[in-house]
């Protein structure tokens, strides 16, 4: 009798007219839930699941050999011609790669739908339609039936609701089902126990070794799993790290302990979603982590900073604070032994959903495959929308699941709460995003109309909407810089004054964790080509953290008074960060310098909110903000150029004079450009300081002024004039620029033998007189109406250059 494959179809049943089909439901919305067919499906739901984890391990259709396809115990799983020692060369993980997102979607099937008992196969659905409900009175069967039919898993939007479900916080749950007396249930959900109370290593399971050759992890120990155990529980050999500890209380503070200071019930990642979903990016950028800097897209440039965002290194990140430091979530091997998995990643597949039904028209493309994707799906093809996804297959005769097969989830059964139809419109979708995820724009738009708080670098622009200078962190860095170990890069603030990096809670600021495993196992046997593979391309790894959220809270907290540039560069110039193993412990910093390629950045920009949910947000494409992070990006400032913070209201020190042949060009990263009611002028003036002068240097009167220039925005006009020291100014001459300053205004000066040249946004506004023919050595930002804003920001920029020639 020839092999019958294993065939993963989707749930068939519960479909309605007109394409409709059941959807997959919000877990605690759905188990809270008071309507009688979502209470019957609830309990149905965790009676087969108990059932499932009650299958022999050894049996292929069990619980433990289905989690068992994504890492330990490495054996092979529905292909009867791939051998043992063919499985440790070859490997199911598709991590860091462009098939992470649709791999998954098959594997998901597979335990939503085609999760067996027996030898035959059987879903989900018919364990509770065969098994569960004909145990019941015929009574039941119909209503039992209809609850069934229309079930599909549940995810766990962790963005929205940072906890621990709460259903799976409970060890056992009290159960009332079919007129029977209630009855205490071991909750399948709460940890995943060995059937037989034999510890996993006897079914392949072993350990995940630090980078070092460490005190290994033995995961082999385990009857049952864990999440976020301590280092005393993790200690081999006790009974504690055998039977598992679950400390949801511990996951619940790392799912928000990064979040927004505002009230908003949002988690770490909520954020992240924002911008995933709403930054355009093509599908590669979208998928993986995984940068390849030679490859060449139609629709994306690998040097964009918003490439940097994707939504594998948002799913490793969740893997780590669900797990922690040695929890089974937390690594690659044993992840999916743990129940929550597989509402995590039920989350994954509706935010890709969710990203395909934006971004329609994108998919797999030839011009977006790279070349270290050729051996990690073991053949000597690139990555197509028809690659093997492999063990899983559509029938019973062996044919595999490709990435098409997967393009459309109406076709497999379900869909999710924001897409019933499959036919909402681009505006929807954004309103549910900015309603649900939008962090950073309702706190922009909430402070925009706060008149009794205001934030220097955001203003409130046309119909309630809000315009606010956003800065994002950008991490690169080698996926298998440690042998392929899991490590964590986490980055603090120094606080101001301090000088000694503590590494205290208080100062954490963010992390990226490295969701990873070794290519071998402890024994040196090869387990994970991917991982060989990746760790012979040198794979390098992208992740992208909005820092707008924490500014803001430290606004709130008093500890920064603006968001425009120079200011908040001071502040981001205080971060510092370190590598953390997989137990928690700083690695020392010679030990992973020359193989980590680590590059942390600081980009910057302005977004403008609409008060409309269903406007997108724009924003010019970020830029990198010159030496912040680890210095390795190229500075923008050009050799022979000096930049100089000027801040208004004071009398600015230039760190070097400039002289004839010289320029000065001032920016500002805002202009207010409304005429207002009453004139009011911003003055910026090219001062002289004699350094053998005895007089008052904080008094503008002591010094000559070689040229003030005074924006008066009311009349759309620029007056200059000058004076020497103690002595009145001359006459005003008025210039008139065209167009008018730009929202991001430059001024540049032009220092020459007898006469200033001066430039508005590039272009030549006109000569003034060089009377005081001497070194520009200080400027004076000013206000013409004292308490009064000036049109420009509150500090500004001002580049010195020695050579004219070298002013771009």
């Amino acid at each position: 009798m020839s092999y019958r494959y294993y065939p993963i179809t989707g749930i068939k049943e519960g479909l309605g007219p007109n394409g409709k089909v059941p959807i997959r439901r919000d877990f605690d919305e759905w188990s809270a839930s008071k309507i009688p067919i979502d209470k019957t499906q609830v309990i149905l739901y965790l009676l087969a699941l108990k059932r499932l984890q009650a299958v022999d391990p050894a049996n292929r259709d069990s619980y433990f050999q289905i989690a068992g396809i994504h890492g330990y115990p490495y054996t092979p799983w529905d292909e009867p011609s791939t051998t043992q020692k063919e499985i440790g060369r070859k490997g199911y993980c598709v991590h860091a790669n462009n098939l992470f997102p649709p791999w998954h979607r098959p594997y998901m099937l597979l335990y939503e739908a085609r999760i067996p008992i027996y030898v035959l196969p059987q879903r989900l659905y018919e364990i509770m339609v065969n098994e569960i409900i004909p145990k019941y009175p015929a009574k039941y069967k119909d209503e039992y039936l209809e609850a069934a039919r229309t079930w599909r898993l549940p995810f766990w939007d962790w963005a929205k609701n940072p906890r621990v479900p709460k259903l799976a916080r409970f060890r056992t749950v009290e159960i009332t089902f079919g007129g029977e007396p209630k009855f205490q249930l071991a909750n399948p959900l709460y940890q995943f126990r060995m059937p037989n109370d034999k510890k996993m290593r006897a079914y392949g399971v072993g350990s995940v070794v630090n980078f070092d050759g460490g005190d290994p992890f033995d995961y082999g120990e385990c009857i049952a799993t864990s999440r976020c155990p301590t280092d005393e529980e993790r200690e081999a050999g006790s009974d504690t790290w055998a039977n598992g500890v679950v400390h949801d209380d511990d996951v619940d503070k790392r799912l928000a302990e990064h979040s927004s200071v505002t009230d908003m019930s949002y988690g770490s990642a909520a954020e992240l979603v924002y911008r995933l979903l709403t930054y355009p990016m093509d599908y590669a950028h979208f998928a993986t982590l995984a940068r390849d800097e030679t490859a060449m897209t139609a629709t994306a440039s690998a040097s964009k900073v918003t490439n940097d965002i994707n939504v594998e290194f948002i799913h490793n990140n969740l893997h780590y604070w669900i797990g922690g430091n040695g929890g089974h979530m937390s690594q690659i091997p044993i992840a999916t032994f743990d129940p929550t998995f597989w509402l995590h990643h039920c989350n994954i597949d509706r935010l890709f959903a969710l990203w395909q039904s934006l971004n329609p028209d994108k998919w797999f493309e030839t011009d977006i495959q790279r070349f270290f994707d050729q051996k990690i799906v073991g053949s000597g093809s690139l990555i197509t929308n028809k690659t093997p996804l492999r063990p899983f297959h559509k029938d019973t005769t062996g044919t595999y699941w490709t990435p098409d097969d997967t393009r459309d989830w109406f076709k497999l059964g379900y869909t999710y709460p924001e897409l019933p139809t499959g036919k909402e419109t681009s505006a929807q979708l954004l309103r549910m995003v900015n309603d649900n995820y939008g962090i950073t724009r309702k706190e922009a738009l909430m402070l925009a109309k706060s008149a009794s708080t205001p934030l220097p670098g955001l203003e409130a622009i046309d119909d309630d909407g809000a315009k606010m200078f956003d800065y994002a962190l950008s991490i690169k860095y080698s996926k298998f810089a440690l042998g392929g170990s899991p490590f964590n890069i986490e980055v603090f603030l120094l606080p101001e004054g301090e000088t000694e990096k503590k590494f205290r809670t208080e100062d954490f600021v963010t992390n990226v964790y490295n969701f990873s495993q070794k290519p071998e196992n402890e024994d040196g046997v090869e387990v994970c080509s991917n991982c060989k593979d990746g760790q012979a391309q040198n794979v390098q790894a992208t992740a992208y953290i909005p820092l707008t959220s924490y500014l803001i809270k430290m606004f709130k907290q008093q500890q920064l008074d603006s968001l425009e540039p120079p200011t908040v560069e001071k502040v981001l110039a205080r971060m510092y960060w370190r590598i953390v193993d997989i137990g928690g412990k700083t690695i020392g910093e010679e030990k992973w310098k020359d193989t980590m390629g680590l590059d942390l950045s600081v980009s910057k920009t302005q977004m403008s909110y609409s008060s409309n949910p269903e406007i997108p947000t724009s924003f010019p494409d970020p830029e990198i903000i010159p030496n912040l992070g680890t210095g390795l990006t190229d500075p923008q400032i050009p050799a022979g150029v000096v930049g100089n913070n000027i801040t208004v209201a004071k009398i600015n020190k230039l760190l070097e004079p400039v002289s004839v042949g010289g320029s000065i060009v001032f920016t500002s990263p805002s202009m207010n450009l409304a005429q207002p009611g009453v004139e009011t002028g911003t003055g910026i003036a090219l001062l002289s300081w004699d350094p053998a002068s005895k007089a008052d240097a904080l008094d503008t009167e002591n010094y000559d002024i070689l040229v003030s220039m005074v924006i008066q925005n009311k009349r759309r006009v620029v007056e200059c004039n000058h004076k020497l020291a103690g002595k009145g100014y001359n006459t005003i001459t008025k210039f008139t620029p065209s167009p008018w300053f730009g929202d991001r205004p430059t001024l540049r000066v032009d220092i020459k033998e007898d006469q200033f040249e001066i430039y508005v946004d590039g272009q030549k506004l006109s000569s003034y007189k060089r009377e005081i023919k001497k070194s520009v050595t200080h400027v004076h930002y000013y206000t013409t109406r004292k308490r009064v804003e000036p049109v420009m920001a509150r500090e500004i920029t001002g580049n010195t250059y020695q050579d004219t020639a070298t002013v771009s």
